[in-house]
């Protein structure tokens, strides 16, 4: 009985054409042949033997996929990876004055995104040679912001890296609420949109059964088996409530008798004076899980973060600054990570959160010290470093508290101080601060956390050293201090041939919409953006854009937007940049791979595909800070050009999804740049040309391949 005999069909077809895919010519040492090797893809060698193979699959002797736009400027006249376009008729009236005023609008607010956040309004002096051979300093100066300077200019009169004044930024920031509110702009922003969902579904509708068959094809790699990145998770509650309770009846029953508090108390006692025992640990008695109580009340959300609702216990199992120097945090935190790095049920990744809250100058050492710690207790000795986690610094959004700490007697400035200054001082000078600036290396990005719905101050001018009243300063006057000293390191830090810091703060998960004008200008990507929704001139602009978003369904249910009326299928359907991520599994997930139960929710919740979720996961994984070497073993090398440059068999997204993709938001592009060029009856009239011609060879097509064509109905529109 021949072999192929027992495997049923569709296997055997996968075979065959797995092999015919990847079947080479190789001379009889089973190299490839040199000349097979240099020929450029898809041409043919002469021969007939990809032609009898063509034959053989039934497929005809045709131009590979093209990536992009080949050299010669010509597109293959016909790809084996094409698929239906329905071209969109645009006629009398579709273009109109307010479009066009739109798209100015749209034009000028990527400028303003340029100004921050590509750097286009910053200057730098500093250049590679001159900080080999020059010595700098750093001062605060008085508006908030660090100074470097020459250690020659004794009178610093020359700042050597600038970023745009506060002044400058209140005014950008109106111009763009301003832009973002206008009716053309909205009205633009909502038709495009609109446009955008209409495509997907019917390029689902028509090329969805091409996409499966062309997953199918990827031998080799299936979802499980593609890196996918949990861009943001806070590190007090990456475990899950399982591990977290297990984790404590370990410590109570091994080492009950280990002082764990100031006044000498051990373990055992704590929770004897607690009235608790053994018995007591379980996940409903710990009180962690998130319910009703947490929705639309931050409060009570913060409370959970304590077991037993007892600050003493977080303390103790969940903070770094405590009496045994942070171990049992680190030995949880290691059990963690160990489940990414052994990759147990999928290939995944973390981006994790430490926080530095600005109330002492020294955070940044002890915070140090305990990451580079070689803990030998528990089951996995070694500091806190791992291939598969990358750590992020968040900052709470916590003036309130400092001000009360300090009576009166501070102001923002110097939280920013306590904030900054450790960093400037262990890039100049890393040999008086070398944990520090070791901690520094394995640092992605810095995230801005708290209530986004708590009350704050108006936006205003008033400078940090000024600033010493009790209120909460507005979101993205706090959001723009701490770009602008991020950047300022970043251009230091870049000179020096160091590594930089992305800027990824919360916006948009609650609170006022236009949060999100200010992440728009200054940041990379963002944590939640489903306020996106309430405002579609900025969602129009962060697809334009393809600012990240990192989405987690599951704790937007318990705490802001309920599964059904999460915005997160809908703005993935538009192209919109969106990941999946798990924000806090020790109070949202019941399982102990919380990112693969988000995936699992978000595709039974939203009627996923296979291929959806692959590309959500490969937006992970661009959105991530881990290195250009790594993005490149995961997506393919040549993934910087674009996600048609993204190496299939490694995401598992086909390619006619991400060409899909790529192609429509080329013609946004497009579209907008010509009607903000002004010739908007211009463009439509050569449209309207284009489309008849469209239609003339589409009757063409119909009368040139049949002989007799029997009538139909309003056959003569075509």
């Amino acid at each position: 009985m021949d072999e192929d005999d027992s495997i049923p069909e569709p296997i055997l077809n996968l075979r065959k054409k797995s092999a015919l895919t990847h079947m080479r010519n190789f001379d009889s040492s089973g190299e490839e042949r040199a000349n097979d090797r240099k020929r450029p893809y898809g041409e043919s060698n002469g021969g007939n033997d990809s032609k009898l193979l063509c034959q053989e699959v039934g497929q005809s002797n045709e131009d590979p996929p093209a990536r992009e736009r080949p050299a010669d400027g010509n597109w293959p006249q016909r790809e084996s990876l094409s698929f239906t376009r329905s071209l969109v008729f645009y006629g009398n009236g579709s273009v109109t004055p307010e479009h066009e005023t739109a798209a100015k609008y749209i034009e000028e607010a990527r400028a303003l995104r340029k100004k921050y956040y590509m750097g286009n309004g910053v200057k730098c002096q500093l250049r590679n040679e001159s900080v080999k051979s020059h010595k700098f300093e750093y001062v605060f100066s008085s508006n908030g912001v660090c100074e470097v300077y020459d250690a020659s200019d004794f009178r610093r009169t020359n700042n050597l890296i600038t970023v745009p004044s506060l002044e400058s930024f209140v005014v950008d920031y109106q111009r763009l609420v301003e832009i973002s509110s206008s009716g053309a702009m909205r009205s633009f922003s909502f038709q495009r949109l609109q446009l955008l969902d209409s495509a997907f579904k019917m390029h689902i509708t028509i090329n969805g059964s091409a996409e499966d068959e062309a997953q199918s094809g990827l031998l080799g790699t299936d979802f499980y088996r593609t890196m996918k990145v949990d861009n943001h998770i806070h590190l007090a509650a990456a475990a899950s409530a399982k591990q977290f309770v297990s984790f404590v009846r370990d410590k109570l029953e091994n080492e009950g008798d280990t002082v764990v508090m100031e006044d000498g108390q051990t373990l055992k006692e704590v929770f004897s004076a607690a009235g608790l025992d053994s018995e007591h640990l379980t996940i409903d008695a710990f009180n962690v899980l998130a319910d009703y109580s947490v929705y639309q009340r931050f409060d009570n959300f913060n409370s959970k973060y304590s077991p037993f609702r007892m600050a003493q216990m977080r303390k103790i199992f969940l903070k770094t600054d405590n009496y045994i120097e942070g171990r049992y945090f680190a030995e949880l935190t290691k059990i963690v990570l160990a489940r990414h790095q052994q990759g147990k049920g999928h290939k995944s990744g973390a981006e994790m959160r430490l926080s530095i809250y600005g109330m002492e100058r020294n955070e940044w050492l002890q915070l140090a010290k305990w990451v580079l710690r070689d803990w030998q207790t528990g089951a996995f000795p070694g500091n806190m470093l791992s291939s598969h986690n990358r750590w992020l610094v968040q900052v709470p959004r916590l003036w309130r508290v400092y001000c009360k700490k300090g009576k009166g007697t501070v102001s923002f400035q110097d939280m920013l101080e306590n904030l900054f200054a450790p960093l400037f001082e262990a890039t100049l000078f890393p040999e008086e601060h070398p944990e520090v600036a070791e901690l520094l290396k394995h640092i992605v990005g810095f995230d801005s956390v708290d209530d986004e719905g708590s009350l704050e101050a108006p936006l205003s001018c008033c400078l940090p050293s000024v600033w010493k009243k009790e209120d909460n300063p507005a979101y993205c006057w706090q959001l723009y201090y701490l770009w602008a000293n991020i950047e300022v390191l970043n251009k230091l830090r870049k000179t020096k041939g160091l590594n930089t810091f992305a800027f990824r703060p919360h916006a948009g998960e609650t609170g006022d919409s236009m949060h999100l004008a200010a992440t728009y200008m200054l940041c990379r990507s963002i944590n939640h953006g489903i306020n996106l929704d309430k405002q579609v001139s900025l969602q129009y602009l962060y697809y334009l854009d393809q600012v990240g978003l990192s989405v987690s369904p599951l704790s937007n249910n318990f705490l802001f937007r309920k599964i059904k009326s999460n915005p997160f299928p809908k703005l993935f359907k538009r192209g919109m940049n969106v990941a999946l991520s798990t924000d806090d599994p020790l109070l949202f997930h019941m399982s102990d791979d919380a990112l693969l139960e988000e995936f699992s929710v978000a595709r039974a919740s939203y009627d996923l595909s296979m291929t959806d979720i692959s590309e959500i996961a490969r937006n992970s994984v661009l959105q991530s800070g881990f290195e250009d070497h790594l993005k490149a073993e995961w997506l393919g090398v040549n993934y910087k050009k674009g996600v048609t440059h993204c190496d299939e068999n490694k995401t598992h997204v086909p390619l006619i999804r991400a060409k899909f993709r790529a192609e429509h938001l080329a013609l946004e592009h497009q579209w907008v740049l010509l009607l903000a060029s002004g010739n908007g009856k211009t463009v439509l009239k050569d449209m309207m040309n284009t489309f008849g011609e469209a239609r003339n060879a589409n009757r063409s097509i119909l009368f040139e391949n049949m002989t007799d064509v029997p009538s139909f109905p309003e056959q003569n529109q075509l």
